[in-house]
């Protein structure tokens, strides 16, 4: 359904009678309202000439269409506009990009109709090399798109294929590097930067060709939380200095939203839904953002949940809006939202003295002394880090991109071994477990998915740990399907596992490392490329499992699921652990070491300190005792 097609009237009943959008706390007249208001384009966008267009687009896989993808998509992108993509894991958002600069049909059998426009100049036709230097992009995987060893060669490569003279190649460098703080870089072997850098580098090669369109597909899906805000915060200045347009394609919103114009959403169908305005979709159809799985904005979610003297008519997107709302409202109010937060936390920290964040006094399960661990060339990762785990526990290893947590990871399943130090699993140092026996009880789920996959088709790929197994080929088919409808996976049983989707790829190369064996599971970013619906369903699975005895030791950039899940944090930074301890506690860190280890606080804990502030400085000035 495009809401944008059909009368206002019919537009208010369809919306208000879907499935999971279910408005009642508005009258069809005032659902009627918001959607034409939804209509109402910014003026000053919509004055702007339309750079890049859909009509009617449709892709399906096989030239016989057989596996429809999307369908009927009908989009303008207007010049200096940032349009944020959202919709489920699997609808079709990435497909959706690669069809606009044509690398779909071109790369893959595949039936596309309808349109593309840039310019008003169909695309069908021309060079997929010659719209690419017109419609950049930046994929989700970054390492897929890099061909050479060093910085200055993939850029120097990026030119070369667009004929740029020779003379020209090394400013155009330069200055491609310069747009993304990478100066300093330029001769640099690429497997040497953080995730951070390399998504910056991904972005100076696709800005080195001058695009008119620039397409973002989830480019902070594996950074720390302050690299994600200091990207936005390019992105935007660079958008604003060559009047770019941008579709930015994206779970995570928080720190897009200050600068985002226009919002689209696809369906689970992969038809469009909305297209409008960010702040009217936010605040009138929540209950559809969540049926289709759309991660909110924190400051939409938190808002929603404490209902205290809400604005009805303004919905805060931003933790700077939320935070100047509350802030605004007399000081009972802001003490009574405080007393809201401080509860919320205090119910989830409730936790037994089993899995109380302090390990001391308990037996560990995993225990490691000393360790350190250095890469070819003397690189030193960790040095000299001891750590003792316990069962029965969720940990969160948290830290800014580059500071060794998916080393430590590997180093603790056997995959890596240390340079010096020693660990210990079950009272038996690691290298003396059978490898077969340790990978049934020690499960890794790797932070790039493909780098885990072994097999040819979705459903082999379940079936081959349990192969292993010597378990029948019964209890396997059981098994497997099993899990195919746990992970919503049925309808992709005979894909390859590389053909799926981001969030596809993530739910498969988790439920094919769990085992009912496991003692110690560790997750590297389970959550990537998920939509809230999926990432919360597995969240919520290893709590249960957790619960039942298995440890989790899950890295993550996310601090809201590290607060809503984990037990105990870790914080890893020059080689060691510089703080250890429960989630609640970590934010009462003071600020600059926070930021020193690119750490955000969730948005709770930073309002929380916002409101104590404020009222602390109504006692100082009226003498007031706070509660």
């Amino acid at each position: 359904m495009d809401i944008r097609c059909a009368g206002p009237h019919r537009r208010a009943k369809e919306l208000s009678h879907r499935e999971g959008c279910c408005p009642k706390r508005q009258s069809t007249t005032n659902l009627g309202e918001a959607v034409m208001n939804t209509l109402l384009p910014n003026q000053e966008t919509m004055d702007k000439p339309v750079v890049l267009e859909t009509k009617d687009l449709s892709l399906a896989f096989n030239e016989d269409g057989e596996e429809q993808v999307f369908s009927s998509i009908s989009l303008r992108l207007h010049q200096g506009e940032l349009m944020l993509l959202l919709g489920p894991s699997g609808c079709g958002k990435s497909s959706l990009a690669l069809c606009l600069n044509r690398v779909y049909p071109s790369a893959i059998d595949s039936l596309v109709t309808g349109g593309v426009y840039l310019y008003g100049k169909s695309l069908e036709g021309q060079d997929p090399g010659d719209i690419a230097q017109q419609v950049g992009i930046v994929f989700q995987d970054v390492d897929s798109q890099f061909c050479m060893l060093k910085v200055e060669e993939e850029l120097a490569f990026c030119l070369e294929n667009i004929g740029c003279p020779r003379e020209e190649i090394s400013a155009k460098i330069d200055e491609a590097l310069r747009l993304v703080d990478l100066t300093d870089w330029r001769s640099a072997h690429i497997h040497t930067l953080s995730g951070g850098m390399k998504q910056r580098l991904a972005l100076a090669c696709a800005l080195a060709l001058n695009p008119d369109v620039l397409i973002l597909d989830e480019p902070t899906s594996n950074l720390d939380p302050l690299a994600c805000s200091h990207l936005a915060d390019l992105i935007h200045s660079i958008r604003k200095q060559r009047q770019m347009s941008i579709l930015l394609i994206e779970h995570q919103l928080d720190a897009w939203m200050p600068y985002v114009d226009r919002l689209a959403v696809m369906g689970t169908e992969g038809k469009l839904v909305y297209e409008g305005e960010p702040r009217t979709y936010f605040a009138n159809f929540k209950e559809e953002a969540q049926h289709l799985g759309i991660w909110m904005p924190g400051a939409v979610r938190l808002h929603e949940q404490l209902q205290i003297d809400r604005e009805p008519s303004w919905q805060p997107l931003t933790r700077d809006e939320l935070a100047e709302l509350w802030l605004s409202k007399p000081d009972s109010v802001k003490r009574t939202l405080l007393q809201q937060l401080e509860q919320t936390d205090v119910s989830r920290s409730k936790l037994p003295d089993e899995r109380s964040a302090d390990p001391s006094g308990k037996e560990a399960l995993l225990s490691v002394d000393s360790l350190s661990f250095e890469r070819s060339g003397g690189q030193k990762i960790l040095d000299r880090l001891s750590l003792s785990i316990p069962a029965g526990q969720f940990i969160a290893l948290v830290g800014q991109n580059g500071a060794g947590k998916s080393t430590l990871a590997a180093l603790l399943s056997g995959i890596l071994e240390p340079s010096s130090g020693r660990i210990t699993f079950s009272g038996r140092p690691l290298p003396d477990w059978p490898e077969k026996e340790l990978r049934k009880r020690v499960g890794l789920i790797f932070q790039h998915p493909e780098h885990q996959f072994v097999t040819d088709t979705v459903y082999d790929e379940l079936a081959f740990g349990l192969r292993l197994q010597k378990l029948s080929e019964e209890a396997v088919s059981e098994r497997v399907e099993s899990l195919l409808e746990q992970y919503r996976l049925q309808h992709r049983r005979d894909f390859s596992p590389f053909a799926l989707s981001q969030g596809q790829k993530r739910r498969l190369s988790v439920a094919a490392m769990l085992s009912e064996e496991q003692q110690v599971l560790l997750c590297d970013e389970p959550t990537f490329g998920q939509d809230a619906y999926s990432a919360l369903e597995l969240m919520y699975s290893l709590r249960a499992r957790v619960d039942r005895g298995l440890t989790v030791i899950m890295i993550t950039h996310d601090m809201e699921l590290v607060q809503q899940f984990a037990d105990r944090v870790i914080v890893l930074g020059e080689g060691s652990i510089q703080w250890d301890g429960r989630p609640d506690a970590l934010w009462d860190w003071p600020e600059e070491q926070l930021r020193a280890h690119k750490l955000v606080p969730p948005l709770s804990a930073h309002l929380k300190n916002r409101l104590r502030r404020a009222l602390r400085r109504t006692q100082e000035i009226c003498g007031e005792v706070i509660v």
